[in-house]
C-alpha cells in the first residue's frame, strides 16, 4: 500500500508540474532570472535552458532541458528537465522529475525527487521529509524529517533526525552507508537480501523487511520504471502539441471552444468516426483480397497510407482539444494556450495513471479497468470529432472563400 501511495503521490507531481497560473515564454530558448535581479511573481519557463541567479519571490515552475538555480526561491520549485541543478536557497519544497537531478540548497519544506539519477549532496538541509526515487541514488546532506528511498543503487550518508525507509527496487540492487552517518530515528531496510549495518554509522533503531520481486505483482511494473516513463512521454507530448499549437494557432482552440460549447455533437462526430474506421478496415481487408487477384499493389498501398494517417490524426493528437477544453475550465479561460495545455494535459494523464495504480487492487480493480478504458474511449471521442468539426468548418469556409473570388472575378 505505501508503494501505491507513492505511485499516487508521483501522480500529483506530475500534475502539478505543467500546472501554473502565470506562464514566462521568453524571445529566446534560454529564459533566465539574472545576478541581482529580483522577479516579484512566480516564474514559470519553458526552453532549451532555465537559468536563475538571482531572486524570485513566488513559485519556480520550469520546463526544459536544463534548470540551473544558484539564486533564492521564495515559493516552491516544480520542474520537469533532463538536467537539473538547484543549489540556491529554497524558502517552499522542491518537486522535481528528469534524468540526472543533483540538489545543494537549503529547503524549508519537503523535497521530492524522481529521476535517473538522484543526489541530495553533502551541503543540503531539508527542513521536513523527503522522497526520493530514482535508479541512482545518493542521500548525503541533513533532513530533519522522515526519508523514503526508492531505487536499485542507493548510497546513504548524512544527517537524519527523523525515519529513514529504504526500498530497494532491484533484486540484486546494492545499498550502501557512508562513515559517519547519523540516523536519530529508525532505519527500515527493505530488500531481497539482508543488509547488515556496519559499525562505523549511527542508528537508534533498525528493521530488515525481506521483500520478493514478485510480491507487488502487476503493481511493481507502475512503482518506478513505467511511472517515470510516462512523465517523460508526456513532457514530450506536450511539447509536440505546444509546436502543434504555434504552428496551426487557430486549429486547436477552435477545437477545445468546440467540446465546450457542444459535448454532445463532438462525441456523437467521434462515433461516427469509431464506426468509419471499423469500415475502412473491413474494407482494406477486401482490398488485399482484391489484389491477390485483381487490383494492383498501388492501390493497396494508397488504402493503407490513408488509413493509417487518418488513424494516426485521430489517436495521437485527440487529448490536445479536450486538454484545451479541461485546462480552459480550471484556469477559468484566463490563462494563455500553453498554460491551458499544460493544466489539461497533467489532469487527463494523472487520473489515467491514479485509474491504472487502482485496477491492480484485486477486489475493486476490475471496475476501475473499466473506469479507466472508459475515460479513454470518452477523451478519443470528444477529441476526435472536435478536431475533425473543426477540420471540416476550415475547409468548409476555405471552399466559400474560394468560390467568393472566383465569383468576384467573373463578374469583373
Amino acid at each position: 500500500m505505501k508503494r501505491r501511495r507513492f505511485c499516487f503521490i508521483i501522480a500529483i507531481l506530475a500534475a502539478l508540474l505543467l500546472a501554473g497560473s502565470v506562464i514566462v515564454l521568453a524571445a529566446g530558448s534560454s529564459p533566465s532570472v539574472n545576478t541581482g535581479e529580483i522577479h516579484d511573481d512566480d516564474f514559470i519557463a519553458e526552453g532549451d535552458s532555465v537559468t536563475n541567479d538571482g531572486i524570485i519571490t513566488g513559485d519556480l515552475l520550469s520546463f526544459s532541458q536544463r534548470l540551473t538555480v544558484r539564486g533564492g526561491v521564495e515559493g516552491d520549485i516544480i520542474a520537469f528537465a533532463t538536467d537539473i541543478y538547484i543549489g540556491g536557497e529554497v524558502g517552499g519544497s522542491i518537486r522535481a522529475v528528469g534524468s540526472n537531478i543533483s540538489i545543494s540548497s537549503r529547503v524549508s519544506r519537503n523535497v521530492m525527487l524522481a529521476g535517473s539519477s538522484c543526489i541530495l549532496d553533502n551541503g543540503s538541509s531539508v527542513a521536513r521529509n523527503v522522497y526520493l526515487v530514482g535508479n541512482v541514488v545518493k542521500s548525503l546532506g541533513t533532513v530533519e524529517g522522515t526519508t523514503n528511498i526508492f531505487g536499485s543503487d542507493i548510497t546513504l550518508g548524512g544527517v537524519y533526525n527523523g525515519d529513514v525507509v529504504i526500498h530497494n527496487t532491484a533484486e540484486k540492487g546494492s545499498f550502501s552507508m557512508q562513515p559517519g552517518t547519523v540516523i536519530r530515528g529508525k532505519l527500515t531496510y527493505k530488500g531481497a537480501t539482508e543488509f547488515h549495518l556496519p559499525s562505523y554509522v549511527q542508528v537508534g533503531d533498525y528493521e530488515f523487511v525481506k521483500t520478493s520481486p514478485a510480491e507487488s505483482g502487476r503493481a511493481q511494473g507502475l512503482s518506478l520504471g513505467s511511472i517515470i516513463k510516462r512523465i517523460t512521454t508526456l513532457a514530450v507530448y506536450y511539447l509536440l502539441a505546444l509546436l502543434l499549437f504555434r504552428l496551426f494557432p487557430r486549429f486547436f482552440v477552435r477545437s477545445g471552444s468546440f467540446i465546450s460549447q457542444k459535448p454532445f455533437a463532438a462525441a456523437g462526430i467521434g462515433i461516427a468516426t469509431l464506426g468509419t474506421l471499423v469500415g475502412a478496415l473491413l474494407l482494406l481487408l477486401i482490398i488485399i483480397l482484391l489484389v491477390m487477384t485483381i487490383l494492383e499493389f498501388s492501390v493497396l498501398g494508397f488504402t493503407s497510407l490513408a488509413l493509417l494517417f487518418f488513424g494516426l490524426v485521430t489517436v495521437v493528437f485527440a487529448d490536445i482539444p479536450v486538454s484545451l477544453w479541461l485546462g480552459g475550465m480550471m484556469l477559468r479561460k484566463t490563462g494563455s494556450v500553453p498554460a491551458r495545455l499544460a493544466v489539461g494535459l497533467a489532469v487527463i494523464s494523472a487520473v489515467k495513471l491514479v485509474l491504472d495504480l487502482l485496477s491492480v487492487i484485486p477486489s475493486v480493480g476490475s471496475v476501475f479497468g473499466v473506469i479507466g478504458f472508459l475515460v479513454r474511449a470518452a477523451v478519443w471521442l470528444l477529441g476526435t470529432g472536435a478536431i475533425l468539426n473543426t477540420l471540416y468548418s476550415m475547409l468548409k469556409a476555405a471552399n466559400q472563400q474560394a468560390e467568393a473570388e472566383e465569383l468576384g472575378i467573373t463578374e469583373e
